[in-house]
């Protein structure tokens, strides 16, 4: 009877502590990437409430006119479980290293603008922790796993042009265009608003206003809400691939899942959706290019709502 006791005390004592944990967890580190500010957010599983998505958000700076960034960006995020008193490590990861947010190429570009890709630089950045700003004096500081019901950051930034093909002078920068990018970290995911405001006229090719590294660990089959069901075997092709604007994908060997969702002020009801099925990731894309390269304006404002939503066990 003693042992049974025993038994139903401690089962009760570890039911307590995951009742007790909080929705979100913030830690955050002065010098926690490359001497640089870092925040991990450690966002809690809706159903399994032991588990946590800790998303790392860090400040990136390389000047070189190759990279040409300066700003904030969501880098990856692991999964956790949380012993009441530090988080634990599971092994598995929610998001691959890569870009997680918002970015575009334009015609004859040699490469991407924005966010992993460079050519970005900040005007401003504020993080709040429960619709709080955090103060300069708050950040001034390091700080362990503070509670709250939710983290998000708000960044405005500068897009440089990005080289062309067959341009091998040194340019002076030029503002192509301007970005407001806003993250929040909550209900077992995060949601990524982004406007890109142009300043020069251009001609885009892709724009990925919807994109996410979600990880193998993740990523074992996939499907939308009209498709067919795919296996993710790291063949390097595009799975899905059609007009919707809400991919599942999930790995049945892990117990791990998540659902992506997106919104666009243009394009919505034609941009193309696909995960990159390689061996690094499973990588969601919606462009909000159609068919062709796209004309844009001064003036003109691209728009998007992008939430991620994940589940373990």
């Amino acid at each position: 009877m003693a042992q049974i006791i025993l038994v139903l005390l401690l089962a009760f004592n570890f039911a307590s502590k995951e009742k007790s944990n909080k929705a979100c967890y913030v830690t955050y580190e002065t010098k926690g990437f490359e001497g640089r500010e870092k925040f991990t957010v450690y966002v809690q599983d809706t159903g399994n409430t032991a588990y946590y998505y800790g998303f790392e958000i860090a400040h990136e700076l390389d000047t070189s006119a190759l990279v040409n960034t300066d700003q904030f960006r969501l880098q990856r995020a692991n999964i956790y479980r949380f012993n009441g008193v530090a988080m634990e490590a599971t092994g598995l990861k929610a998001l691959a290293n890569g870009e997680s947010e918002c970015v575009y190429r334009s015609k004859d570009a040699i490469d991407f603008t924005g966010g992993w890709h460079g050519d970005e630089k900040l005007e401003d950045v504020a993080f709040y922790m429960d619709e709080k700003l955090l103060s300069g004096e708050e950040l001034s500081s390091s700080f362990t796993l503070r509670p709250c019901r939710e983290f998000s950051y708000r960044q405005a930034s500068k897009m440089f042009r990005t080289a062309r093909e067959g341009e091998t002078r040194k340019l002076k920068p030029v503002i192509e265009a301007r970005r407001e990018k806003r993250s929040v970290f909550r209900n077992s995911g995060y949601e990524s608003q982004n406007k890109i405001s142009w300043e020069l006229n251009s001609t885009i090719a892709i724009g990925y206003m919807s994109i996410s590294c979600i990880a193998t660990d993740i990523g074992e089959f996939c499907q939308s809400d009209t498709s067919e069901v795919y296996t993710l075997d790291r063949s390097g092709d595009r799975k899905i691939n059609d007009m919707g604007n809400t991919a599942y994908v999930w790995n049945k060997t892990n117990g791990t899942s998540v659902v992506v969702g997106s919104e666009f002020n243009i394009n919505n009801d034609v941009a193309i959706q696909f995960i990159w099925d390689v061996t690094n990731y499973s990588k969601y894309y919606r462009n909000l290019v159609y068919d062709t390269p796209m004309e844009v304006k001064a003036g003109d404002l691209w728009s998007s709502r992008t939430q991620l939503m994940f589940k373990i066990g």
